[in-house]
């Protein structure tokens, strides 16, 4: 049986979707027939996790220290003995721009294991171009290395492979989307007269809050407001309220908050739409995720949601305010019968093609086929070229 040690900055829930993924990657991995270890400088909400099959999922916490230049040092350390004394196989980097992440890969480097790289969305023209300046002096030093070191790269969609190809990295590149937990089928909260439309994401630049809003008010329809449940980063709440201010909208609008566990799932009860307006995902978990609750999505063309067009489930519409209203239109418009219809063609899509389960039987083949050159390439491997 493998021992795979995957590695992630954070998994706290309130640290947003990559530490989530790994998770839930590391969980799914593990019960498909491997030993696990989760390693993160903060997993304090995860503490009960526990694996259920055939493989195990243990978790370990990153030794940290108040100055980096004796943390740095200190997790080397740690890594390579875990290393040494696990005889792990293969060590899987989940995210990037992390010096934590970095020294990681030095390790799997200077010990010729193997080291899978999951980007999570961090090669995305958008995310590139956002604090440039930081993110080009990392790609030139450590961040750099760590990427040509890869023996395998994990893309989420076609759209990631494509921003990893165009850094001029060549490793194969394996295509697994990230999955979502399906529970039981929602329970729609009766409404009287108002319906709501829910955007439930990171309340950060990138998420398009701003085109929302500025479509909001060319398209606005009595009956309806919209709810954004989502964590603040960098303090851009503020500016999406002054914008709501600014249109007079303060009654349509209603923040919640980071919400998790029983309160997430009220807001996906209580909504009738889901909207993401993002200009950059990797995945777009919280459309996997309002799609398992039976929910028509809005969302655009920066996350690889093709599938809304091919299973008839949403719409996937060009980032920006005219294509967001457009989509926001057609969904005000549509029969309140067509809407429901909708939202249970779209749990069937994550039913069939995002579950867990399949996602990690998908990714021990993978893993399986890059520590046995003479196994056969797995459906999911793209080679450069290809």
């Amino acid at each position: 049986m493998q021992n795979q040690l995957h590695i992630v900055a954070n998994t706290a829930v309130t640290s947003g979707g990559e530490g989530l993924a790994a998770l839930r990657y590391a969980e799914s991995i593990a019960r498909a027939g491997c030993v696990v270890t989760l390693l993160s400088k903060d997993i304090s909400d995860q503490q009960n996790c526990e694996s259920q099959g055939m493989g195990v999922l243990k978790l370990q916490v990153a030794p940290t220290r108040h100055n980096l230049l004796f943390e740095l040092p200190a997790q080397y350390g740690f890594i390579r003995r875990f290393c040494e004394q696990n005889k792990i196989d293969l060590i899987h980097i989940h995210g990037m721009w992390s010096p934590f992440l970095a020294v990681a890969a030095l390790v799997a480097r200077r010990m010729s294991i193997p080291l899978v790289i999951s980007p999570h969305g961090c090669l995305e023209p958008w995310a590139l171009g956002y604090k440039i300046r930081k993110k080009w002096l990392a790609l030139k030093t450590y961040q750099g290395a760590a990427l040509r070191s890869a023996s395998l790269f994990v893309a989420t969609a076609d759209q990631e492979v494509n921003s990893i190809r165009r850094l001029d990295l060549s490793q194969p590149v394996a295509v697994i989307p990230n999955g979502v937990d399906i529970g039981l089928p929602p329970r729609r909260v009766a409404h009287e007269a108002v319906k709501t439309i829910l955007f439930l994401s990171r309340v950060h630049p990138k998420k398009g809050l701003l085109d929302l809003v500025e479509a909001w008010a060319r398209v606005r329809q009595s009956g309806w407001r919209i709810t954004i449940a989502g964590g603040d980063e960098e303090g851009y709440r503020a500016k999406v309220e002054a914008l709501i201010r600014a249109k007079g909208l303060q009654s349509d609008f209603e923040f919640v908050g980071f919400v998790d566990g029983a309160r997430k799932q009220a807001c996906f009860d209580a909504a009738d739409i889901f909207v993401l307006p993002t200009y950059s995902e990797n995945f777009g978990i919280a459309v996997a995720e309002a799609l398992a609750n039976e929910l028509p999505v809005i969302t655009t063309t920066g996350a690889p949601w093709r599938d809304l067009v091919e299973h008839r489930c949403g719409w996937w519409v060009e980032p920006g305010v005219q294509g967001v209203s457009a989509a926001l239109i057609e969904a005000l418009e549509s029969d309140p019968e067509e809407l429901r219809r909708m939202g249970q063609r779209g749990r069937q899509l994550v039913i069939d093609k995002y579950s867990w389960n399949k996602i990690g039987s998908t990714a021990l083949e993978v893993s399986e086929w890059l520590l046995d050159a003479s196994r056969s390439k797995p459906e999911a491997v793209q080679e450069y070229g290809q």
